[in-house]
């Protein structure tokens, strides 16, 4: 009996042990969505690292998961690239897990996206001053263009003016001479 007990108690440890090494289904989900990530597959390996968070949430692995997916929206060659959604999970990950090994990674890629954003606002704020000040070289240019019309006009009236007052001062002269004859 003793023999049996031994055995017994040896074989559930061992199984435990077993199941202790054995990766967990939230794990070899993340492990294949870095995968994909590796073989450009970012539109699966995103399903699989929210498949992750989503089945498995506050999980040992799901700050893991979520770094995962932070990083899929900053990857330069990644044609669904989202600062925001990127942002997002990295803010997540510095709330809801203080203590992941991932938290200063986070923390640096969360400022430099709030740098940059700032960046994008005074780029946007900029352009849209640059745009008024365009439009608003374009009206002072049209007043200017309006200004020189009117004064060819002024000019062409001053000229229509001194070429009638010659031709009366002609006829006063020359009324001038027949009085006199």
């Amino acid at each position: 009996m003793r023999t049996r007990s031994l055995l017994a108690l040896t074989l559930l440890l061992a199984g435990c042990a077993i199941a202790t090494t054995r990766p967990s289904e939230e794990r070899l989900v993340i492990a294949r969505a870095e995968e994909m990530a590796r073989a450009g597959d970012y539109r699966g390996a995103q399903e699989a690292y929210q498949r992750a968070i989503n089945d498995f949430p506050r999980n040992s692995s799901t700050d893991q998961a979520l770094f995962g997916l932070a990083r899929l929206y900053v990857a330069v060659d990644n044609p669904g690239r989202d600062y925001r959604r990127a942002h997002e999970n990295f803010e997540r990950l510095l709330k809801e897990f203080p203590q992941s090994a991932w938290i200063e990674e986070a923390r640096a890629w969360r400022e430099l996206l709030s740098e940059f954003f700032g960046q994008r606002e005074e780029t946007e704020k900029a352009r849209q001053e640059v745009q008024g000040q365009r439009a608003e070289t374009e009206k002072a240019r049209q007043e200017v263009q309006r200004v020189r019309e009117e004064t060819e006009k002024a000019r062409q009236e001053v000229q229509r003016i001194r070429q009638d007052l010659e031709r009366l001062k002609q006829i006063e002269r020359e009324l001038e001479r027949q009085r006199r004859r």
